[in-house]
């Protein structure tokens, strides 16, 4: 007889998943957004190559893939940062930006602790 294990084991979200989602979101606000093109593309651009980067890593050895996660940092950086322009620009409300942000927040408190 094989007894049922008495609690249910999570897989802890990986950073890679996180990006997914965060590009997937960043999609909408984008295509709410009044920004001009540029820092559209930016942005755009920008979360595309952290999912990226973080792909990168998985597949790099362990003691060089600080190098995807350093770039990767600066890549959420750079959405975060753009994200502020859209905000101060007015090309987007701040309850449009509120989910972005967060899920942006964990990213790079994961990437804090791996590169």
């Amino acid at each position: 007889m094989v007894e049922d294990a008495p609690f249910i084991t999570f897989r802890r979200r990986d950073v890679y998943d996180q990006a997914l989602v965060l590009a997937g979101e960043i999609h909408r606000v984008l295509e709410r957004a009044s920004a001009r093109f540029h820092l559209k593309d930016r942005l755009d651009r920008a979360s595309t190559a952290l999912v990226f980067e973080l792909s990168r890593a998985r597949a790099e050895v362990r003691s060089l893939s600080w190098r995807n996660y350093r770039r990767a940092h600066q890549l959420a950086t750079d959405c975060a940062t753009i994200l502020d322009l859209f905000e101060h620009q007015g090309a987007v409300t701040k309850e449009d930006l509120e989910a972005v942000r967060r899920l942006l927040q964990d990213v790079l408190a994961a990437l804090m602790r791996l590169g």
